[in-house]
Parts: structure tokens; C-alpha cells; sequence
């Protein structure tokens, strides 16, 4: 939302403004829009009252211009034009909430409305008559010389023998009267900035659907540049199996042809699981038997490489069809065996579980008791700062990844997530 010194965001208002439109720029009822506007409305008053001035001054006698009644609406037309918006800034100048602020605005327009109508119909006769009396232009009696004016700039004179009797037939005509005070209602409410409450409307409603287009854009963009990373991250991982493992069947192809054929079986086993999914673009409808799919063959494609591995997968069949984000399983499985397995002599072994927190999230654990915390040297964390940033993409505050040392020796990963249905 710009402040009331701020231009509104061009997606709004447009690029292009001429000298009558460029008040549009800039918020309804702020110092700018009220400048540019009473420029404006003075542009539009000069030109309009124009006619009726020169009307005036075409009047042979002196004595019947009325200057009373043009001052009169002059100072109302003035008044109208410079209260109005005046009073609207000093409304939005209170931050107040949106319905408080829009109540504001129409009480504002609504007062001007009113005190320029009871002026009129009280305040400015007997005005007029004062300044009538300290001028000389009164008659025998004491009384104001009226002069009516009409509209096409016809002006009826005190000579005129029916002047005095239509002007009291028109004051006691309800309707007319009614009709006068409408008009002259709708006039004083459009200078004093009644339109402006319709764009004060759209304004609000254009900022709100701007905010929400630029939110959309904002995630999508996100969305793009989180599966830009999982495809670059797929096309790591896959090579980086592929090569390792291979390399280990020619090395045990001479020694060991069982378990070179063994490997094999597990690396087709591994590459039917994973290839698919991480081909996919995105993942929206991955799962959590999906991914423990992927890292069982991938835990069995390492034991069968490192016979001293062992393993197990575990989880409660109804966990399995719920939402899970696709590589992070198969990341802290890869952590933990380049991490915790291949440092450590001896037997070692990964678990892999998937359980229901006490909060109704859904966890996935990884755990070893290999090396440890600093037993390697190899790795930058990066994996695991991506697994971090895209849990925060995807779910805020609601989701996490925790790493800890096991009392017994290793390290237990743990990512947590809203439990979702696929």
C-alpha cells in the first residue's frame, strides 16, 4: 500500500496523463491529488461561470447586475471545491482502517453537503440583505432588491411587474423547492469530492488485486526457480550413482561375480524407482511411498556395494499416501551413508521410519550410528540448506529439518511436515 505521498503503482493509473487526468497519479485525497484537483475544478469554474459573468456586464443599468447572487455562488462553489478534499486528507492523514477511513470520507463529503445547504437556505439571505442595507441597494421599505437570475442568462428585473409575485409563487412551490435543494445538493457534493469516494473504491480494490497478482508471480517464480534446482540436483544425483556404482561392479566383477551381479540388480532396481519421479516437474503429487521407494533401493544398492551396511525401512501403511517433497528422503539418506557409513570401520547401520508427531505432523527420520558429527571432512551443506530453504518455500514456519547426535554414536536427521492427503 504507498503512502499518501507516493504515486500509485503505474499498473493502476496508466503511463500516459495529460494535464486534466495527471491528478489520477496519485492517491484520492492526498496533498497532490488535492492540488492537482483544485486546479482543475478552478480551470472548470472559470470557464463555466464565464458565460454568466458576461451576461452581467451586459446589463445597461448598473443597479439590476446581481452581484449578490453570483458572489453567493461563487463562495459556494469555492467553498464546496476547497473543504471537500481538504477535509478527505485530513481523514486518510489518520491511518485509520479501511471502514473506519471510508465512513470517515463520506461523513467529511456529507458535512460540507450540509453546512453549504443550511447556509443557503438561512444564513445567506439575511447576508445578503446586511450587505444590501450598508450598500444602499434596498428600496423604500427597507428590503433587498431582488434580481433573479434564469437559466440561459435571463435576468428579471425589479421593473419586471411579474417579478416579485413568480419569485413568491416559486418559494412556496414544495417541489420546486425540493427540486432547487437537489440540485444544488448534487452540485456542491461532485466539487466537493463525491467522485472521489467511487475512486477511493477502485483504488483499494485495484492495490488489493495488484497485491495478490504480484503474490501469484512472486510464488510462481519461487515455484520455477525450486524446480530449476530439483532438476540440476536430479541431474547430479543421477550420474553420481550410475558412475560410483559401476565402478564398483568392474572392481568386483574379477573377485566377487555374485555380488557384481547382485549390484547390478540393485542399481536396475534403483534406477526403475527413482528415474520417473526425479524426471517429474515438480513433484506436487509426490509421496511418502514414493520416496521411501527410492531410498530403499538406494540403501539396498549400497549394502550390496559395502556389505557391512545394513538397513530397514519402516512405516505405518497409512502414512504412506500422504505428500512428501521429492530428494529430500534420498538427500539424508545420502548424507548418512557418506557421512556416517564410509567413515567408520566396521558394521554400521541406517534406519529410515516415518511416524505422527503428538502435534499431528508428519516426521521422517534418518538415522545412523556411524561416524558422526565431524568424523568427514567432504561435503559443504549445501544439500541440507536446500532441503531448509524449499521446506520454507513450501510450508513457512509449519515444516523443519533437525539434525542431532545420537546418544550411542551417529546423527538422527528428522524433516517434519503438514500431514497431507495426495
Amino acid at each position: 500500500m504507498p503512502t499518501l505521498d507516493q504515486p500509485l503503482p503505474a499498473e493502476l493509473t496508466g503511463l500516459h496523463h495529460g494535464w486534466f487526468t495527471r491528478y489520477r497519479r496519485w492517491p484520492v485525497f492526498s496533498p497532490n491529488w488535492v492540488r492537482q484537483r483544485w486546479l482543475h475544478i478552478g480551470v472548470v469554474l472559470l470557464l463555466s461561470l464565464s458565460p454568466m459573468f458576461i451576461g452581467v456586464f451586459s446589463t445597461d443599468n448598473p443597479a439590476n447586475r446581481p452581484w449578490l447572487g453570483l458572489a453567493e455562488l461563487v463562495l459556494v462553489m469555492l467553498a464546496a471545491a476547497a473543504a471537500g478534499p481538504l477535509l478527505g486528507l485530513w481523514v486518510r492523514r489518520r491511518g485509520w482502517d479501511e471502514r473506519r477511513e471510508w465512513w470517515g470520507l463520506v461523513a467529511a463529503i456529507a458535512a460540507v453537503v450540509a453546512t453549504l445547504l443550511l447556509f443557503q437556505a438561512y444564513a445567506a439571505e439575511p447576508l445578503k440583505q446586511y450587505v444590501a442595507e450598508h450598500t444602499g441597494d434596498v428600496d423604500e421599505h427597507g428590503k433587498r432588491r431582488r434580481i433573479v437570475m434564469m437559466i440561459g442568462m435571463t435576468i428579471r428585473t425589479p421593473d419586471d411587474p411579474v417579478n416579485e409575485q413568480q419569485a413568491q409563487e416559486e418559494q412556496q412551490d414544495p417541489v420546486r423547492s425540493t427540486l432547487d435543494y437537489v440540485v444544488r445538493g448534487t452540485i456542491i457534493f461532485l466539487l466537493a469530492g463525491g467522485l472521489g469516494l467511487r475512486g477511493w473504491r477502485r483504488e483499494r480494490e485495484g492495490l488489493a488485486a495488484l497485491a495478490r497478482e504480484r503474490a501469484l508471480a512472486e510464488a510462481q517464480a519461487q515455484r520455477r526457480e525450486a524446480e530449476l534446482r530439483l532438476s540440476v540436483l536430479a541431474a547430479q544425483v543421477e550420474p553420481h550413482f550410475v558412475f560410483n556404482t559401476l565402478a564398483g561392479v568392474r572392481s568386483a566383477i574379477a573377485t566377487d561375480p555374485a555380488r557384481a551381479a547382485e549390484m547390478i540388480d540393485r542399481l536396475v532396481e534403483y534406477l526403475r524407482a527413482s528415474i520417473p519421479r526425479l524426471r517429474s516437474d515438480g513433484s506436487a503429487q509426490a509421496t511418502v511411498g514414493g520416496q521411501f521407494e527410492i531410498v530403499r533401493a538406494y540403501l539396498g544398492l549400497m549394502a550390496a556395494r559395502m556389505p557391512r551396511l545394513a538397513w530397514s525401512v519402516q512405516a505405518d501403511e497409512a502414512l504412506l499416501r500422504h505428500r512428501f517433497p521429492p530428494l529430500m528422503l534420498i538427500s539424508l539418506a545420502e548424507n548418512a551413508v557418506k557421512h556416517g557409513v564410509e567413515p567408520k570401520i566396521g558394521p554400521v547401520r541406517v534406519d529410515l521410519r516415518a511416524e505422527r508427531t503428538d502435534d499431528g505432523r508428519l516426521a521422517l527420520v534418518v538415522e545412523d550410528d556411524g561416524a558422526g558429527f565431524g568424523a568427514s571432512t567432504a561435503g559443504t551443506g549445501l544439500g541440507l540448506a536446500n532441503i531448509r530453504e524449499r521446506l520454507a518455500q513450501l510450508y513457512g514456519e509449519r515444516a523443519a529439518l533437525t539434525l542431532k547426535a545420537r546418544p550411542g554414536g551417529g546423527v538422527s536427521a528428522t524433516i517434519t511436515v503438514p500431514l497431507e492427503e495426495s
